[in-house]
């Protein structure tokens, strides 16, 4: 009897600590559907219901606890209108504002989605104990919070940590030491540098409060109604973020309390490769390398003199190269093998692959760290610059510029970097440094998610300024009312100086006279 009460207890328990929770995505992107996904399947696992909203074909373990709503459509419009090869020779300006345009271009295909639907159709009393949403792209999904009556949100992004996230979510963004996610910068950046990195950082976030943020809320109210709070209103509802930083993978900077770090979250050991894969990189006796431009980049859609550059670089090498080549190739050297698709994560960890070819992407970086795999960048767009940049100060490999990409320039680069032991010896000790934790990223973001859920919310670890106007947060209109003071002060003492000089002139003139 004792055996059996407390099998129900436990039971009811759990049943308690169960949770239903929405997690939303509206950034077409498979690498943050990865991430997403990495963390969506945690929380399936500790039991809660997890339904995922996001533009992806869903790739993820079936399970009774988890159900997919594919927004379908985007990805099909995004090819036509946009080239991501094109952006890598865009101006920061230039970017930021096709940025902000590729994100409002796929709400609005959001929005017009059969899956956005099916989840409005749920019944007006549906209950979600918890949100989470990707704040990377925008505010596109933010009206769902008030659809389902504002459970306990949390705030997510897979893109490190972009200034206007942390702007927005009340932490300070540290512009003359914190590069902007745009440019090629360090930390340790001169006058000039700086100057350009706090015009850059302050006119992207303000651009997005009067430019996206005002766009995306108006194409909204066409599908949520026309009373829906601002979109401002509804990150103030976010109680706490996660993002994907670390101060060992990253630049390190201070975070409010309400920021969570979990840098690296989708990393993990490797699990068993698929039987072709693992029989080529076991047989690589010289060392494999990974070639791989991300999710977002196709290696097909590189023009015909660069793919023929890459292909004679690598035919002069005895490393075997792995390429994730997304169609078919004719004319590769032997020691070239391509693949539609690689396990990337599980690719890395072989004890053969001696170096990553990469697009330089937050989460293709991480996974490469994690597993003490040097890298070459090739950086195309927004944060892959800045990544590249941290790769070269920190002597974890070296980058190449695509737009003068050539045979001999990627073999130097290439033989730099595996013939150099500085580069293997520096990225095996940051893996081991960024190993040695209490708790996984994954164990932590999982931790504070349930945190929220427990105490219906997490309010109280929010700075008070966040809510604060910008002028109020930094104390502008006291620094403008002293100055004031400061300046009359000088006038007055200016004119009674002026007059006692005045009145001894005339005392004098009146002597002489």
């Amino acid at each position: 009897m004792c055996t059996l009460f407390l099998l129900i207890v436990l039971t009811s328990v759990k049943s308690v600590l169960c949770a239903n929770i929405l997690y939303v995505s509206s950034i077409p992107s498979p690498s943050h559907h990865i991430w997403n996904g990495v963390l969506t399947m945690a929380l399936v696992k500790r039991g809660h219901n997890v339904t995922l909203v996001d533009p992806d074909i869903d790739k993820l373990p079936k399970s009774d606890n988890y159900t997919h709503i594919f927004l379908e459509g985007v990805y099909e419009s995004l090819d036509i209108s946009y080239d991501l090869n094109d952006m890598a020779s865009y101006s920061p300006i230039r970017m930021s504002i096709e940025f902000q345009n590729w994100c409002t271009f796929g709400c609005n295909k959001i929005l017009r989605s059969e899956g956005l639907h099916n989840l409005l159709n749920y019944p007006p009393d549906f209950k979600f104990d918890l949100i989470i949403v990707d704040v990377t792209s925008g505010p596109c999904l933010y009206p769902l919070i008030h659809r389902f009556k504002y459970p306990p949100t949390i705030a997510v992004t897979a893109f490190l940590l972009p200034s206007y996230v942390s702007y927005n979510f009340g932490n300070n963004m540290y512009p003359t030491s914190i590069p902007w996610y745009g440019l090629p910068y360090t930390a340790d950046m001169n006058f000039v540098e700086r100057t350009f990195n706090v015009l850059y950082m302050y006119i992207d976030t303000a651009s997005r409060y009067l430019n996206q943020y005002r766009r995306e809320h108006d194409i909204t109210k066409k599908i949520f109604g026309e009373n829906i709070p601002s979109m401002e209103e509804f990150e103030r509802h976010m109680s706490l973020v996660l993002t994907n930083t670390d101060p060992i993978l990253d630049y390190p900077q201070p975070l409010a309390p309400n920021f969570i770090s979990v840098g690296g979250l989708h990393t993990h050991r490797s699990n068993e490769l698929p039987p072709d894969l693992k029989t080529i990189l076991d047989n690589a006796k010289n060392g494999a390398i990974i070639f791989s431009l991300g999710t977002n980049i196709r290696s097909d859609k590189l023009d015909k003199r660069t793919q023929r550059a890459l292909i004679d670089a690598f035919s002069k090498i005895p490393e075997t190269v792995i390429w994730k080549f997304e169609s078919d190739i004719e004319n590769l050297p032997k020691n070239v093998i391509v693949r539609k698709w690689l396990p990337q994560n599980d690719a890395l960890g072989h004890p053969n692959v001696k170096l990553f070819i990469g697009h330089g992407g937050a989460l293709s970086t991480q996974e490469s760290f994690y597993h003490g795999v040097p890298m070459i960048c090739v950086p195309f767009i927004v944060d892959q610059h800045i990544n590249a940049k941290l790769i070269i100060e920190k002597k974890l490999g070296l980058s190449i510029d695509f737009t003068r990409i050539t045979s001999g320039y990627v073999l130097q680069t290439v033989r730099e970097v595996l013939d150099n032991p500085v580069y293997f010896e520096n990225v095996r000790r940051l893996s081991r440094i960024y190993k040695d934790k209490p708790q996984t990223a994954l164990e932590k973001a999982v931790f504070w998610t349930e945190y929220v859920i427990r105490h219906g919310g997490a309010d109280f670890l929010s700075f008070p300024g966040r809510n604060y106007p910008y002028y109020k947060v930094y104390g502008l209109d006291i620094i403008l009312f002293l100055l004031v003071i400061i300046i009359l002060i000088l006038l007055i003492v200016y004119k009674i100086i002026n007059l006692v000089l005045n009145l001894l002139i005339s005392k004098r003139k009146i002597k002489v006279n």
